[in-house]
């Protein structure tokens, strides 16, 4: 009887009410952990073999998956939760499983529903897993091997004798692609390349990008000095003009002051030094004429 790998149960990193998603969404998510779904598929059948998926993710050992993507050189963080595993060990097509661990090769058949057995061997879990592969698919992976180390040889002068060390992504962000051997030998001569040239691609925008954006900012730093500077000649542009009209202001004041009382000592001073006319001096004038 056939039992899959145990390990310490944890929830599902994405509990999703998965009857509440979008039928496209759910056979999206479900192809994503490995499933082969057809798209007539019943929508019961469907949620319930994607919470058989779950399940089955719920008992495999994170560690013995860390070996089956690290053997297929999947770029993942080493903190990846179970999901993200799962959705790199379901994108690798069958390959030769020289070099994976007995645990790594029972994740591998659990994830393929191959049937083995507890006391199967690394010997006996490969045999398992060659013939649930097939025989043509075999010959087709022989051929695309073939194909990937003459191309390796011809653009990278890969001779495919000391491969690379594998690398797990840092925690912020990075890169870490296996050769294009491998990727030849696993996706094809075309997706191969293909993969291979999206990733320059994707490494030039990305560099480009980040020269965009030290470029930016430099803009945006010299921006705000210049508005710094702007703002600054403005203050003291006010500040002068609020000086000069207070200046302006006091003298006006001091001006108006010093008229004032100018004009209040004049008028004072001539209401003062005016002539009196007496009474007996306009009589005597008087009885003259």
């Amino acid at each position: 009887m056939s039992s899959a790998p145990t390990g310490t149960p944890e929830s599902v990193p994405d509990a999703r009410h998965l009857s509440e998603l979008p039928r496209d969404e759910l056979l999206r998510y479900g192809r994503e952990l490995g499933l082969e779904l057809p798209d007539s598929i019943d929508t019961p059948d469907l949620v319930a073999r994607v919470r058989q998926r779950q399940e089955l993710l719920l008992g495999l050992d994170r560690e013995a998956m860390l070996d089956v993507v690290v053997w297929a050189r999947r770029p993942v963080r080493r903190s990846a939760s179970k999901e993200t595993l799962a959705k790199g060990i379901a994108s690798i097509q069958p390959v030769s499983f020289d070099g994976l661990s007995v645990r790594g090769l029972r994740v591998l058949a659990a994830f393929r529903g191959v049937p083995y057995q507890d006391s199967d061997d690394a010997a006996a879990l490969r045999e398992r897993l060659a013939r649930a592969e097939g025989f043509w698919t075999r010959v087709s992976r022989q051929r695309r091997a073939l194909v990937g180390a003459l191309l390796s040889k011809l653009i990278d002068g890969d001779t495919g004798d000391s491969p690379q060390a594998y690398q797990f992504l840092p925690e912020d962000d990075a890169s870490a692609r296996a050769s294009l051997r491998h990727e030849i030998e696993q996706r094809g001569v075309v997706s191969g390349l293909a993969s291979r040239l999206r990733s320059a691609a994707d490494d030039y925008v990305r560099q480009k990008l980040d020269e965009i954006e030290i470029r930016i900012d430099q803009k945006l730093d010299q921006i705000d000095r210049r508005l710094s500077e702007w703002r600054d000649r403005e203050v003291a542009n006010r500040l002068r003009i609020i000086r000069i009209t207070l200046m302006a202001s006091v003298v006006f004041a001091i001006l108006s002051l010093g008229y004032h009382g100018l004009k209040h000592w004049v008028f004072e001073g001539a209401a003062g030094a005016a002539p009196t006319t007496s009474p007996a001096v306009t009589a005597d004038s008087g009885g003259s004429r």
